[in-house]
C-alpha cells in the first residue's frame, strides 16, 4: 500500500525517481522509523537544516537560474509561477515524510516561504532564498485571527500606510512555528493613515506582507496543542510594528489572490502528508492482522476485518490520486481552488478514518504511546482544522458547483429567450 499510492505518479513522472531515492535515503538516515509519542522528540529544525545542506529544500519553487526540475542549481532570482513537476515533486516529499511523522512536514518544504519568494521584492526574495531554501530556516504564515477564525473578510489586523513606511497592528491566533520561524507572511487590511477608525475594514481587500521576526513590536505567546507538538503553537501580536514598504507582497489588495494560489497547493501538501501517514498505518495493520490470531485463524482472515482494511486502503488510494492529479494541473498552470479545498477535506477525513481503524486493529496496544497510531490520530485531527475546517472546505466546492449551475441556467434561459424572439420574428415575417 505504501508504495502503490505513489507508483502511478512516478510512472507519469519518471524524472522524480532519483528524487524519491534521495528523500528515502535522507529519511532512513535521520528518521528511520515512525515516531511514537514515547520516543525522544527529533530536533525538527536541525533535520530541516540537514535537508537544506543535502539540497532537499526548495523542491516546490522555481529554480533561480532558469532551469527546471527539483534538482536545479542556485543562482539569481527567477520569480514566476510553478511549472514543470515541482509541486508534484513536493507532494511526493510530503507523502514520504508523512509515512514517518506528520511533524516532518517542514523538513523538505519551502512551505510558506514560497509566497515571499514569488511575490516579494527582489531583495525580499533573495533574503528568503538565502535563509529558507539554502539556510534551512523556517517561514510561517499568520492568517487566522482569534475572533474571526478563517473569515478572511473579518480580519482586523491593519497595515497602515504612513508614506515612507508601514505600521502593523493586530493579533493572529493559534498558528504554528511562532518560536522557530524567521518571519511570517501576515494577511492584513492595508489602509491609509487618514482612514484609521473611519473605514469599514470588511470592505477593504486583503493584502499580504512579509514580517521578519526581529522587527520591533512582534510579540509571541505560546500554548500547548492537542497534536502537532513538534513545532511551537500560539499567537502573534503586532504592536505598531514598523515595516519597510518593500516588504509588501504583490500589489495592495493582492492578498486574496496570493492566499488562494498558495493555499490551493499547500492544502494538497497537507493532504498528502496525512495520506502518507494513513498508508503507513494501513501497512502496519496488514502486518499485524497477519500475525495476530483469533482462535486458529489470523485476524486478517476475518471477513469484516479484511473488508474494513480494504475500504480504507481504497479510499486512501483514491484521495492520493486526486491530490496528485490536482498538483499536476497546478504545475501546468491551472488552479482549481474549489477542488483543492474539497480534496484537502476529503484526504484528511479519509486519513483520520484509516488511522482510527489501524489503532482499533492494534487493540489495547494501539491506545498507548508505544505505537505511532495515537500521535498520528492527534496530528491528523489538527490538520482537519488547519488552513480551513473541513466543513468550510467542502462548502467551497458546493458553492462553486451551485454558482456554476446558476450561471448555466441563466445562460440557458437567455439562449431560450433569444431563440423564442428569433422564432417569433420569423413567424411575423412569414405572415407578412
Amino acid at each position: 500500500m505504501s508504495a502503490t499510492g505513489i507508483t502511478p505518479v512516478l510512472n507519469r513522472n519518471p524524472e522524480l525517481r532519483d528524487l524519491q531515492s534521495r528523500l528515502l535515503a535522507f529519511l532512513d538516515a535521520h528518521l528511520p522509523v515512525p515516531v511514537c509519542e514515547d520516543d525522544s522528540r527529533p530536533d525538527w529544525l536541525e533535520l530541516r537544516e540537514a535537508a537544506a545542506a543535502a539540497g532537499l529544500t526548495g523542491i516546490d519553487v522555481a529554480p533561480p537560474d532558469g532551469t527546471d526540475g527539483p534538482n536545479a542549481a542556485d543562482g539569481p532570482d527567477r520569480r514566476d509561477e510553478p511549472n514543470g513537476s515541482r509541486l508534484v515533486a513536493q507532494g511526493l516529499a510530503m507523502f514520504l515524510a508523512g509515512q514517518r511523522d506528520c511533524d516532518a512536514r517542514e523538513v523538505f518544504s519551502t512551505g510558506h516561504g514560497a509566497m515571499p519568494l514569488r511575490y516579494g521584492s527582489p531583495a525580499v526574495a533573495r533574503r528568503i532564498r538565502e535563509q529558507v531554501v539554502s539556510g534551512g530556516k523556517l517561514a510561517g504564515v499568520a492568517s487566522s485571527e482569534p475572533h474571526s477564525g478563517s473569515d478572511l473578510r473579518g480580519f482586523r489586523t491593519v497595515l497602515v500606510d504612513h508614506g515612507d513606511h508601514f505600521l502593523l497592528s493586530g493579533s493572529k491566533g493559534l498558528i504554528s512555528r511562532v518560536e522557530e520561524a524567521c518571519g511570517f507572511v501576515v494577511f492584513c487590511k492595508l489602509i491609509d493613515r487618514r482612514d484609521v477608525g473611519v473605514v469599514d475594514l470588511r470592505s477593504v481587500p486583503l493584502s499580504a506582507v512579509w514580517v521578519p521576526m526581529d522587527a520591533t513590536g512582534v510579540l509571541t505567546e505560546t500554548t500547548d496543542p492537542l497534536g502537532m507538538r513538534g513545532w511551537s503553537f500560539g499567537h502573534l501580536h503586532f504592536v505598531n510594528t514598523r515595516l519597510d514598504k518593500d516588504l509588501l507582497l504583490g500589489e495592495p489588495g493582492d492578498g486574496r489572490r496570493i492566499f488562494d494560489t498558495h493555499f490551493s497547493a499547500w492544502r494538497l501538501m497537507m493532504s498528502l502528508l496525512c495520506l502518507g501517514a494513513a498508508a503507513a498505518a494501513i501497512q502496519e495493520s496488514v502486518a499485524r492482522t497477519r500475525r495476530r490470531r483469533v482462535g486458529r485463524v489470523p485476524l486478517s482472515a476475518i471477513p469484516s476485518v479484511a473488508a474494513r482494511l480494504g475500504t480504507c486502503a481504497a479510499e486512501v488510494e483514491a484521495a492520493t490520486a486526486w491530490c496528485f492529479s490536482l498538483l499536476e494541473r497546478i504545475d501546468q498552470g491551472t488552479v482549481d481552488v474549489a477542488a483543492c479545498s474539497a480534496a484537502k477535506a476529503l484526504a484528511t477525513d479519509t486519513a483520520y478514518r484509516a488511522v482510527d481503524l489501524a489503532l482499533q486493529l492494534h487493540g489495547s496496544e494501539g491506545y498507548t504511546r508505544h505505537t505511532p497510531m495515537e500521535k498520528r490520530l492527534r496530528d491528523i485531527r489538527g490538520l482537519r482544522i488547519a488552513d480551513g475546517p473541513n466543513d468550510t472546505l467542502y462548502s467551497v466546492l458546493a458553492h462553486s458547483m451551485l454558482t456554476e449551475d446558476q450561471l448555466t441556467e441563466t445562460h440557458s434561459t437567455e439562449e431560450q429567450r433569444a431563440a423564442a424572439q428569433q422564432a417569433e420574428a420569423a413567424r411575423l415575417l412569414a405572415h407578412h
